[in-house]
């Protein structure tokens, strides 16, 4: 899942689409969310 910087939207793109744009907005900046699992580590 892919989020478009412009508007906002969740996008799903297929890897063998040739052209990445946001099909709502037509920007071309988008950026891969993040899972919202957070990482706990141990200091020792």
């Amino acid at each position: 899942m892919y989020k478009c910087t412009k508007c906002g939207r969740a996008i799903e793109l297929d890897p063998e689409f040739g052209a990445i744009r946001c099909p709502y907005c037509g920007c071309r900046l988008l950026f891969k969310e993040r899972p919202p699992v957070v990482k706990k580590v141990k200091a020792i």
